[in-house]
């Protein structure tokens, strides 16, 4: 490592890391998938648990500033709400061939809100902690990146709950018994 530091090596690792998250979801939200009723609340739930953790583990950091924290929390909260809501606008939605889904498909729209809200976390952290954030900023400010990602989720699973109550009722039928049906007649 001539000529670089352990930092900057650092920063390219987590670029190229996020460069491949973001590849990934660009990928997986500009094509037309079906999301399903009982699998809707498994995303939401796993960010909510690795926001709680890294809440918990804020109290074991020295330094930590709780009131900065809480208001991270509580601003990265309000801003995936509008996120969520942002997102859900730009989605559509129509009924999927099978009971208790729909098909859900994003644009360009819905990914540059979503790498916009994640790119907050960086601008975050060079305009409030610098370039050299503590280990105790670095946890303020990812709490409230992952209360960010958790409301914003919740709120697009609601509406996908939404579409999926809408949509859904036309195709609650399985085609056996429309086969029946129409058999009978």
């Amino acid at each position: 490592m001539t000529g670089g530091s352990a930092g900057t090596s650092t920063n390219l690792i987590y670029l190229a890391v996020a460069a491949l998250v973001v590849a990934r979801f660009l990928f997986r939200e500009l094509r037309e998938r079906k999301v399903r009723l009982r699998s809707i609340w498994i995303r939401p739930g796993i960010v909510a648990a690795f926001t709680v953790v890294l809440i918990v583990v804020a109290f074991t950091v020295p330094r930590t500033n709780m009131a900065f924290l809480a208001l991270a929390c509580v601003a990265g909260a309000v801003l995936g709400v509008v996120t969520g809501m942002l997102v859900v606008r730009s989605t559509t939605f129509r009924p999927a061939d099978e009971r208790g889904a729909v098909l859900a498909q994003g644009n360009m729209t819905t990914v540059i809100i979503w790498i916009a809200a994640l790119a907050l976390r960086y601008v975050a952290r060079f305009a409030f902690a610098g370039s050299g954030a503590s280990p105790a900023e670095q946890v303020e400010l990812n709490a409230g990146l992952l209360a960010l990602v958790t409301a914003a989720f919740v709120v697009v699973a609601l509406a996908f709950h939404r579409a999926i109550d809408r949509l859904a009722p036309g195709q609650t039928q399985t085609q056996t018994q429309t086969q029946t049906q129409t058999r009978s007649l």
